[in-house]
């Protein structure tokens, strides 16, 4: 008898473990919707916020000195287009004709070698005494219309004694006649005050970039729209073909098949999430809105996880290279 009730258990056992694999392994629409969620990368738009770039922009006079502000520690950038964990360097070109009254500065990373993703575009036009300020987000990262605005004066405020210390010239107004700056670093080659800062989680972003929002009005300028001062922005709508992992909102045809083979390989060496392992379980941050990683890895409103069980003045100074190869220096720090 006693044998008897051991044989059922066996069976009922190994029932209910045939069962649980036919589940796990069947195609229903539910576990292809865990599997596709699993799949959707964090979204880049979360990692730079425009708004406070809007305001940001407020602050400066030239492209050379938005691009130090834009890649200095405890700055408004925390994009992460590779997905590598670490800040991306932003690149400005300034382009236009500073002393027309209408002066651009065009926003671009390299999520890889090779590779050139615009950001966003930033026109300052004068109005008087005022500069109309107007930022539009690349569509392939923010999808349409994402555009802020706002003005200021034209004329810098009484500089103080850090901005006139600093390693870049300080113009007294965005439309001072000056070389314009074009970036000269790029993908593997930063300067030396750039360190691949860690990405910050939502919340602790928001609350960096919050000081910069001011009264940014969410929208085109009116004053832009009706000007017939034009400028050519030499970068706008690029795309990288690949290098970027984070979800888009308007991807190219080809950054679709990037992001799809990424997230095939994932779920290939991953079941249903990324197979983060031991990097997941170490991270204990959060990252992009709505998502979290902490002791067991990362997880989303999608139930996606991954866990160990789951699977210069003018053209300035020195510069670090990653593999780059490429030296520069023309004086400055």
């Amino acid at each position: 008898m006693k044998a008897l009730k051991v044989a059922i258990v066996f069976i009922l056992v190994l029932n209910g473990v045939y069962s649980l694999t036919q589940w796990l392994g069947s195609s229903s629409p539910e576990n292809e919707r865990i599997a596709e969620a699993a799949a959707e990368p964090d979204p880049a738009a979360s990692g730079f916020d425009l708004a406070a770039l809007t305001g940001l922009t407020k602050e400066i006079r030239s492209g050379q000195e938005l691009e130090r502000k834009l890649n200095e520690k405890d700055g408004i950038n925390n994009l992460d287009l590779n997905d590598d964990g670490k800040v991306d360097y932003l690149q400005v070109e300034e382009f236009g004709k500073p002393e027309t009254g209408k002066v651009g500065y065009s926003l671009y990373t390299e999520p890889a070698k090779g590779e050139r993703q615009e950001i966003a575009e930033v026109t300052v036009e004068q109005n008087g005494d005022q500069a109309e300020i107007q930022v539009v987000g690349n569509e392939q990262i923010y999808g349409d219309n994402a555009v802020y605005n706002d003005s200021v004066k034209v004329e810098r405020p009484v500089q103080t004694a850090q901005a006139q210390a600093a390693p870049y010239p300080v113009y007294p107004s965005y439309f001072m006649p000056h070389p314009l700056w074009i970036s000269p670093f790029g993908f593997g080659f930063y300067p030396p005050y750039f360190g691949f800062f860690p990405i910050l989680g939502p919340s602790l972003y928001f609350n960096r970039v919050a000081v910069h929002h001011t009264v940014v009005r969410q929208g085109p300028s009116s004053f832009q729209g009706n000007s017939n001062r034009t400028l050519s922005n030499p970068n706008k709508g690029r795309a990288a073909n690949t290098g970027v992992a984070k979800g888009l909102r308007k991807p190219t045809g080809t950054q679709k098949q990037f992001l799809s083979s990424r997230s095939s390989g994932k779920i290939g060496s991953g079941g249903f999430g990324r197979s983060g392992g031991s990097k997941a379980l170490s991270s204990g941050t959060t990252r992009g809105f709505g998502q979290s990683s902490g002791a067991l890895g990362r997880s989303s409103a999608f139930g996606r996880s991954s866990s160990g069980l789951g699977s210069n003045r003018g053209f300035g100074g020195s510069v670090r290279s990653f593999g780059g190869g490429r030296s520069f220096g023309f004086g400055g720090k």
